[in-house]
């Protein structure tokens, strides 16, 4: 196994462990909770992951790419320290926002509930900001186990605090205080491993700073739109509806976390080892990782849309089935997922492009989210994110053939794409009959989502879309779990 992909396996599999831990507290919290309470909840998430979109930039994008350049130790010494300190200042902004917003934020999405939450919360981002970028330092610094084991630790926090008091007292303010305590957890972790990066306030930190907001900034505002782009539905329905129905939109309109998670671990690691290289050498990684992507990405789209129903239900409720409409559609939005595109643009320090991309996708975005939820209702925001999402794609690879003057060929795999498609339809043929036959949901899911892997893969070796090397890399990465 090449060095990138052991990082890449070892950043998944905590990434993995922390996708299911984190599952099962979102489980527990949808089972012990009422739709009111789930609903406040979640808004609260969904107001941090936007005003920390707004407020963050891409410093944590930034460390990644700079650390790698970056030719003494002292130099990444500065560039971590100022970080550090520009995001510590970052979260007390948030924070206040929070704070002195409650009552207008509370009015914007229909809840009075939140103007009690919000001061408590308000403490979230200026413990939680720290840890955002504690990830990005140490793989800036090509340190993936010390990334994988935060991860693990964050998780576990959440895990024993957050779930253990919302089963000691399913009440949500005291639901809330567990959230903030298991982020001070989280930022003593991140402090005390990161202070020998740490020189303190120093001025002469501050050198080459004009340098990392120059990439910094137009990421940053394009990540702030992309933010916006991919909140936007959300946001949209908090303004329209209630929190109960909000719970059951946010429920069903998300991307299918295991496949985030694999796309995330392989581009944390791509990017600090593309960044330098030359664009032969760029498209050839980016290429194999796309095909290999696509092997996982394809078949998981198929089968999670057609047991939507059962998933859904299995997971959170029969009071919850109608999140399995939403659910179905953002599916669509997968087979987009095989590659990343932003990150040829931020690899060869294109940012700006990135910037001008996510302002277009917002723009359509609020237009089509307004109007189709007009006509169609909380559907309607659904259906407009995957159908911007798709025509961003022509923008993206517009950009990359011309301005980046890369060839598509070079990058994208596409016979190799179209056979592994194929691959993913054909299993259909043989699973949907059967599972018409099996009348209980999680039994049908089960034994049909089973035989649709079995059949996926057997089609897979027979028309050579997984290949001897796939057979070698998966089994060379149960030797390393092992060893690990």
């Amino acid at each position: 196994m090449s060095d990138l992909s052991k990082q890449a396996a070892l950043l998944g599999m905590a990434d993995f462990f922390r996708f299911f831990l984190k599952t099962l507290i979102g489980i527990a919290l949808a089972r012990l909770l009422t739709p009111q309470d789930l609903g406040s909840y979640r808004q609260l998430f969904l107001i941090y992951s936007t005003l920390s979109g707004v407020l963050l930039l891409g410093f944590p994008q930034s460390l990644q790419y700079f650390l790698p350049k970056s030719s003494t130790h002292l130099e990444r010494i500065r560039l971590i320290t100022r970080t550090m300190n520009v995001v510590s200042g970052l979260g007390l902004i948030c924070a206040a926002i929070l704070w002195f917003g409650r009552q207008p934020i509370a009015l914007a999405f229909n809840n009075p509930d939140l103007a009690r939450l919000l001061p408590i919360y308000s403490i979230y981002p200026i413990f939680i900001f720290i840890t955002q970028i504690y990830s990005s330092i140490m793989l800036g610094l090509k340190e993936s186990g010390r990334s994988a084991s935060f991860l693990i630790y964050a998780i576990l926090c959440d895990l024993v605090i957050v779930l253990g008091v919302a089963v000691w007292s399913r009440d949500l303010q005291m639901i809330v205080l567990a959230v903030v305590f298991s982020a001070l957890l989280q930022w003593l972790y991140a402090i005390w491993n990161l202070r020998k990066l740490n020189n303190g306030w120093d001025f002469a930190n501050f050198k080459g700073f004009r340098t990392q907001l120059d990439y910094t900034i137009p990421l940053g505002l394009s990540l702030l739109v992309g933010v916006l782009s991919v909140q936007l539905d959300k946001l949209m329905i908090s303004g329209f509806f209630n929190p109960e129905q909000f719970a059951v939109f946010s429920l069903g309109a998300i991307e299918l976390p295991l496949i985030g998670i694999i796309i995330n671990s392989v581009n944390a690691i791509l990017l600090p080892n593309i960044s330098a290289l030359d664009k032969n050498s760029m498209s050839d990684i980016f290429r194999a990782s796309v095909r290999k992507n696509a092997i996982l990405v394809f078949p998981l789209t198929v089968v999670f849309f057609i047991y939507a129903r059962e998933f859904i239900t299995f997971v959170y409720g029969n009071i919850y089935l109608e999140s399995a409409l939403y659910f179905r559609i953002y599916l669509l939005l997968l087979p987009l997922r095989v590659a990343t595109y932003g990150i040829i643009f931020q690899a060869r320090g294109k940012t700006r492009l990135v910037m001008y991309d996510a302002i277009i996708m917002l723009f359509l975005n609020a237009i089509l989210n307004y109007l189709l939820i007009r006509i169609w209702g909380m559907k309607g925001a659904a259906w407009a994110t995957v159908i911007v999402s798709w025509l961003i794609l022509l923008v993206y690879l517009w950009q990359i053939k011309y301005p980046l003057e890369l060839k598509l060929s070079a990058l994208f795999p596409i016979p190799q794409l179209i056979r592994n498609a194929i691959c993913a339809l054909l299993p259909l043929a043989a699973v949907i009959p059967i599972s018409a036959l099996i009348s209980s949901s999680f039994i049908r899911m089960i034994v049909g989502g089973s035989l649709y892997m079995l059949l996926y893969l057997g089609v897979c070796r027979l028309l050579r879309v997984i290949l001897p090397i796939d057979v070698d890399f998966a089994l060379s990465l149960l030797k390393f779990r092992k060893q690990s």
